[in-house]
């Protein structure tokens, strides 16, 4: 059974360098529904943008909490 997570990531784009250089391992987010959650970096690295990171997100987990997809909504 999976579950799906949203929330809402800004980061600035000195903060985004660490993640796209791949010095940073995780980031931790936080979910509408007040979840926190700890996602690989290299996952983010296609939302990276001369902006940051910035906008909607949705990640899928299944049971052992392996990320199945994650996407920008907005």
């Amino acid at each position: 059974m999976s579950r799906t997570y949203e929330f809402t990531m800004q980061l600035s784009a000195e903060k985004t360098r660490s993640i796209y250089q791949g010095q940073a391992r995780f980031l931790l987010v936080y979910t509408d529904d007040g979840t926190k959650l700890q996602l690989p970096a290299q996952n983010f690295r296609s939302y990276v943008s001369s902006d940051g990171i910035n906008g909607r997100f949705s990640v899928e987990t299944d049971n052992n909490n392996k990320i199945l997809q994650l996407y920008k909504l907005s």
